[in-house]
């Protein structure tokens, strides 16, 4: 019983301080720096995890890890590079690591007309292709991880979303451009 018992204490003691750096403390941390946000989008898992880059942070988690978790040493940097300075993200309860303006909703702007794309149906719901399984949409040939609307995404966009509509058989699942493109909201190329 002793020899069964050592390696699992062994384990356990090994993998306790793994645990430590994403804990509820950095959340209660971050809710009294800025209390405002303890109702909002902010007081979640995802202010610093989602989308996640590397070791399932995103970019404003690694920069906050990056500097000894000193929540004003980055208040005045743009982590999600959406030219909007954390601090001001954070203000107005925006996640500072995202460039989605609430959560996992994002605006793929261009000419054609905007398009609004709910990302957490696309990639948890049932009745979507994706079964949540990240590969499916993100990889070397498709999305990146990261989001940044100053990319074209049209030459990846259309065959794979277009694609996967066209595949799912559903009759909610739109087909034709203007039912995924707002005209209302176009952006005239400058």
């Amino acid at each position: 019983m002793k020899n069964g018992l050592t390696p699992c204490i062994l384990l356990v003691a090994l993998w306790i301080p793994a645990l430590s750096f994403a804990t509820p403390g950095i959340m209660k941390q971050f809710i009294a720096r800025y209390p405002d946000t303890e109702e909002s989008q902010l007081a979640s898992c995802r202010t610093c995890h989602l989308p996640a880059l590397e070791n399932c942070l995103n970019s404003y988690a690694q920069l906050l890890k990056e500097n000894g978790l000193d929540f004003s040493a980055i208040e005045q940097t743009d982590a999600d590079a959406d030219g909007i300075v954390n601090i001001d993200e954070i203000r107005v309860h925006q996640l500072p690591g995202s460039q989605a303006q609430a959560d996992e909703i994002f605006l793929f702007t261009n000419r054609i007309g905007a398009i609004t794309f709910n990302h957490e149906k696309h990639s948890l719901a049932d009745s979507y292709l994706s079964k949540g399984k990240c590969v499916n949409c993100h990889g070397p040939e498709t999305f990146p991880r990261k989001f940044d609307d100053n990319e074209p995404w049209q030459p990846i966009a259309h065959p794979l979303c277009k694609g996967c509509h066209k595949e799912s058989g559903s009759e909610k699942a739109p087909k034709r451009c203007f039912a995924c493109h707002d005209k209302s909201n176009r952006k005239l190329l400058e």
